[in-house]
């Protein structure tokens, strides 16, 4: 089995080997963009990346690979849904990859929540928006990302990035402090983790109560966060609610899924999980981690396991009876 590690440039490497030798069978990416190309006898059949197949999967998977192949030779039953040639599929991906590294010059967060800016009616500009312009613009609330409107659009996240940065540097758009859209990005991989510890290791009768009771206790604390089966957790706290109030909301919100995760496998194999989490983030999100005490949860590199991120020798923020798994 042809195995590796893959980024954006060797990526091109590894489509030639394929074609070169005329492989058949399906080559797997793992890691920061997952998705699946299909070849038979070196034709490039089709590419499937989340919703998105085809030349635009192709050009997403692309831009964003960083990670993991494997291939896998064997039969192939898919329809052709590819309908560039290499060259042209190639050069399309190459020139969405520029714009997207410049939109993420002007995006630099891609969590921070995004605010449609405020425009002087007297002003004699005129802007004419295209129609993925509008739907972007009818998603922007003070509360999603870039990356939740591509998702609820069923768009290449790459492309929405793009076109917003666009009517961002028009001045019709603007993002939550850098603050903010660092914690809101620390909170959503931690939620990541252990989401997937919930719909992977609890049992499908307490996974299904988890996903009821922490909806009706966030909806009950006012914050604006849920927990939804395929998806995930979905926050949509607003880009102006005080700082503060924001720790608040996603300490307690972390402590609720924390404690739930432990009804399918032990402490220690949670802090495992976490630990591995804090080798990922960077710098920022790392100090964001310390400075608003989210160690509580993610084992800092430096000090033994027991001397933090210990949930049940920490002061609870939110537990106790109202909890979603009372003790």
């Amino acid at each position: 089995m042809l195995e590796g590690k893959i980024e954006r440039q060797g990526f091109l490497d590894i489509i030639q080997l394929l074609t070169m030798s005329r492989k058949t069978g399906r080559l797997d990416i793992t890691g920061a963009a997952e998705g699946s190309l299909f070849f038979s006898k070196g034709e490039l059949l089709d590419c499937q990346m989340g919703k998105l197949t085809g030349d635009e999967a192709f050009i997403e998977l692309f831009i964003l690979v960083a990670g993991n192949f494997e291939f896998h030779e064997e039969k192939v039953p898919v329809e052709q849904r590819i309908t560039k040639s290499l060259t042209d599929l190639l050069m399309a991906a190459s020139k969405q990859a520029t714009q997207w590294d410049a939109a993420c010059k002007e995006l630099p967060f891609e969590d921070a929540a995004l605010v449609l800016a405020s425009v002087d009616p007297n002003s004699e500009k005129e802007f004419n928006f295209n129609a993925l312009e509008w739907a972007i613009a009818s998603h922007i609330n003070g509360r999603r990302s870039f990356a939740e409107i591509a998702r609820l659009l069923a768009q290449p996240k790459t492309k929405v990035a793009i076109t917003i940065a666009a009517l961002k540097s028009q001045g019709l758009i603007t993002t939550e402090d850098e603050g903010s859209a660092i914690l809101r990005t620390v909170f959503r991989k931690t939620a990541e983790v252990l989401y997937h510890l919930i719909d992977t290791r609890l049992k499908s009768r307490v996974k299904d109560r988890v996903l009821i009771e922490f909806n009706k206790w966030t909806f009950s604390k006012g914050f604006d966060i849920r927990l939804l089966d395929g998806a995930g957790v979905i926050n949509n706290i607003p880009y102006d609610m005080p700082l503060d109030d924001k720790i608040i909301a996603y300490r307690q919100a972390l402590e609720q899924l924390y404690e739930a995760v432990q009804a399918g496998l032990n402490r220690n194999e949670l802090q495992d999980h976490m630990a591995e989490l804090y080798e990922y983030l960077n710098e920022n999100e790392r100090k964001c981690v310390s400075d608003y005490e989210l160690n509580k949860f993610i084992p800092t590199r430096g000090k033994r396991r027991k001397e933090e991120a210990n949930f049940w020798e920490t002061p609870p923020d939110s537990m106790g009876p109202d909890g979603i798994i009372p003790r």
